[in-house]
């Protein structure tokens, strides 16, 4: 699992493949500029320092380099031109050593300068280096960013109304947000700067064997341990990076509980009593980051630590050999030191790289979790669209329950006629709203089968059966935008005139032009500004401009005063004109025009009829109807 999600990350970087090979070249060009800027120590103290004592150079650093580098030079070009691989190489690595013989055999003050000069260079190309590595990679970083984010949005829209039931809204958030932004440094670390580590510890060790391969032996003695180290403080980190997500989730979700359920919270004075449970969620997620932190913080000095102790040893030892002559000259020693001392950092970089990319994968679990959930409600491929409705859309012995073993519905059958006005009644729980929520298939039958013109829903595309429906509920979704955008919902073609009659049929004309900026007044989130009838008729004006052949009322009128319930009422009386439609109602009063009214108790129809016929019938909706009036 663990393998899979880090190649699962870094098949995102494909897209931007050309961009990471440039910053990964950079990443080397900076690790090798400071290797090369450390072995120019080593000139300075054998070939500058000394160079009077030892040898009395004089040539001219021009001809002392047309002697050892020049003639590698042109070698190497060569067989870049005839393409000899082979020599290509032996030239290449041959130019170093050619360098510092030419410096070698000049003169002290000009070997001098051009030792000056090198370093200066390196240290110029090792910053730009560093400078180009992080702009090219800040760009996979944002761009594989986005990628995620819409790629984990555009599959939830995909997932059915069932994981939305089970999901915390707030752990779905930061999934999206805080656990992707963890992805994307896990990236960075694992193809970046573990690369440039890796290689800044390989030419550093590389200096070493290069001055002594018996003092790097010694130096080498530090890494088992401390890659042993390394490794058990990831599987500890991965695991305490999970909970601290998971409890980021947690408080996360508390916010957004209590941010839409804060009319709730002031009426019931419970301020005190939500800023404890959010203060406890908080406390916790705190202590798993104080972890997580603080076991971050072991791994460097432990590994330094380690690094210490060879470096002492590395002193003891090379230290003794330069003193008694027996040994390397001191300016190997000091070049060897500095380069063993080097290795430190990087190990350490590594070691907090590796923690880095832990805490990575462990919220890539939990991304990717949301992606590999397959929906429920799928399209199979050779999904037709269907004509408009011109016969009737047929229940056939449907059962369903969100609970396999619990049915909400059972052995529904039932037809409703084009041009039809079908009201369901009942008591709350008998199964209503989710008879009318398998139309649009937000969910599928367990058992039977649901006909539009004789056609399986299954076998529809769901975009074109969805097309022919409008939807409006009790709880009305409305957006924090303009009323125009409000009621248009992402059709950039329709006009002002036409979103005007819309509004004008659900009743919504008068109080829209009372506001101060008319249809490109913002309503805030979830309508908020707008009383409950208000929302309800701008949700009927949407449907409305729609137009579409089949409708779906899911109590539109029970959470409304009898001003608002009357103005909504004759909005959907003129919307329901020739067209088929569902009418769920609490309020007996609002489904006398019904063609057939149904009443639906514990999953069943029990009685079905007009109006008057279930009247004379003085059963359970007579019952219903004399509670009520």
């Amino acid at each position: 699992m663990k393998n899979n999600i880090f190649l699962r990350i870094l098949a995102m970087a494909k897209a931007y493949r050309g961009r990471l090979a440039l910053a990964l070249f950079f990443a080397l060009v900076f690790a090798a500029s400071s290797g090369a800027t450390l072995a120019m120590l080593l000139p300075i103290f054998d070939d500058v320092f000394s160079a009077g004592q030892e040898n009395g150079s004089s040539l001219d650093l021009g001809q002392a380099m047309s002697q050892t580098l020049l003639p590698h030079l042109e070698g190497f070009k060569n067989s870049l031109f005839s393409w000899d691989t082979s020599s290509m190489l032996d030239n290449l690595r041959s130019i170093p050593g050619a360098f510092l013989e030419g410096i070698h055999m000049a003169s002290p003050s000009q070997a001098l300068l051009a030792v000056i000069i090198t370093i200066v260079s390196l240290i110029l190309i090792k910053n730009i280096s560093l400078f180009l590595q992080t702009f090219f990679i800040a760009s996979v970083e944002e761009g594989m960013l986005r990628d995620l984010r819409v790629r984990v949005y555009s599959h939830l829209l995909k997932l059915d109304l069932g994981y939305f039931a089970r999901s915390r809204s707030g752990e779905l958030t930061t999934r999206v947000t805080a656990d992707v932004v963890r992805i994307k440094r896990t990236v960075t670390q694992s193809l970046i700067t573990l690369v440039r580590q890796f290689f800044l510890l390989v030419v550093y060790f590389a200096i070493t064997m290069w001055v002594s391969w018996r003092l790097t032996l010694v130096t080498i003695a530090v890494l088992p341990p401390s890659m042993a180290l390394i490794l058990l403080l990831g599987k500890s980190l991965r695991r305490k990076s999970h909970r601290a997500q998971e409890k980021m989730a947690d408080f996360a979700s508390f916010l957004t509980e209590t941010i839409t359920g804060v009319r709730v919270v002031k009426a019931f004075a419970m301020e005190s009593f939500e800023e404890k449970r959010f203060l406890n969620s908080v406390n916790a997620h705190m202590r798993y980051e104080i972890a997580l932190r603080r076991m971050k913080a072991l791994s460097g000095p432990m590994t330094e630590f380690l690094g210490a102790v060879a470096a002492g040893v590395i002193l003891w030892y090379g230290g003794n050999a330069v003193i008694n002559g027996t040994g390397m000259s001191p300016g190997k020693f000091m070049v060897f030191l500095a380069a063993a001392l080097s290795m430190m950092d990087p190990a350490k970089g590594i070691s907090k790289t590796y923690a880095s990319i832990q805490a990575g994968l462990a919220a890539g679990e939990r991304v990717f979790g949301i992606i590999d959930t397959a929906p429920a409600i799928v399209e199979i491929d050779s999904a037709v669209t269907p004509a408009p409705l011109s016969r009737s859309i047929r229940f056939e012995d449907v059962s369903f329950g969100y609970d396999p073993e619990k049915p909400v519905l059972k052995n529904i059958t039932m037809e409703i006629r084009s041009g039809e006005i079908v009201a369901l009644v009942g008591p709350s729980g008998g199964g209503k709203s989710t008879l009318a929520d398998m139309i649009p298939r937000f969910y599928d039958p367990d058992h039977g089968r649901i006909l539009l013109d004789g056609i399986d829903l299954r076998k529809l595309s769901i975009a074109g059966l969805r097309s022919q429906l409008g939807v409006v509920t009790q709880e009305t979704v409305l957006f924090n935008d303009t009323v125009f955008n409000n009621i248009a919902y992402g059709d950039s073609d329709i006009s002002i005139e036409q979103v005007r009659t819309a509004a004008k049929v659900a009743n919504a004309l008068e109080f829209i032009e009372d506001m101060p900026k008319g249809f490109s007044t913002v309503i805030g989130e979830r309508g908020i500004t707008l009383s409950g009838g208000q929302r309800q008729r701008l949700a009927i004006a949407r449907a409305v401009l729609k137009n579409p052949p089949i409708l779906i009322f899911d109590e539109a009128t029970s959470a409304l005063d009898t001003k608002s319930e009357k103005l909504v009422q004759q909005a959907i009386d003129v919307l329901v004109e020739g067209r088929t439609s569902l009418v769920i109602a609490h309020r007996l009063s609002t489904i006398k025009k019904a063609s057939r009214v149904l009443y639906i108790e514990d999953g069943r129809i029990l009685e079905e009829g007009t109006h008057e016929s279930l009247l004379d019938l003085k059963g359970k909706y007579s019952s219903l109807w004399e509670m009520q009036f």
